[in-house]
């Protein structure tokens, strides 16, 4: 099941921190995720960073559109997750301009992807970008 990964990834994360942090503060650690925390003691920071790295694969995934000038768009799609990757967030970006507003937000699961809508203000057309964050 996804989510029981997604938490077992973040016990690991915790139990890499706390190991990292009892090095450095010269102290033993008992227990961790799967061994985690004993296999992160002695190590250094880059072993730990690739540990981590190994329990969390995030990738970024982007994609814009034009929206028209005095105009909306309200069901934008951003590119989709690559497999084996599920959609965890996402963001709207307006392209810097005041005068192009984010109408709405939210993920769109069965595309895994995240959905975004604008309302264009300005009297030309304006690019806007719809960035989807994927995990394992």
């Amino acid at each position: 099941m996804k989510t029981k990964s997604a938490f077992a990834a973040m016990a690991v994360a915790a139990s890499l921190a706390t190991a990292a942090s009892a090095q450095v503060a010269g102290q033993e650690t008992g227990a961790g995720a799967g061994g985690a925390a004993e296999a992160a003691m002695g190590q250094s920071p880059e072993a730990m960073e690739g540990a981590l790295e190994a329990a969390i694969s995030t990738q970024l995934t982007w994609r814009s559109h034009s929206i028209g000038p005095n105009s909306s768009a309200g069901n934008l799609q951003g590119q989709a997750c690559p497999s084996p990757t599920r959609m965890i967030s996402g963001a709207c970006h307006p392209g810097y301009n005041d005068r192009v507003i984010i109408i709405n937000q939210f993920p769109n699961i069965s595309a895994n992807t995240w959905r975004c809508g604008f309302r264009n203000n300005n009297n030309v057309s304006r690019t806007v970008w719809i960035y989807t964050l994927c995990g394992q």
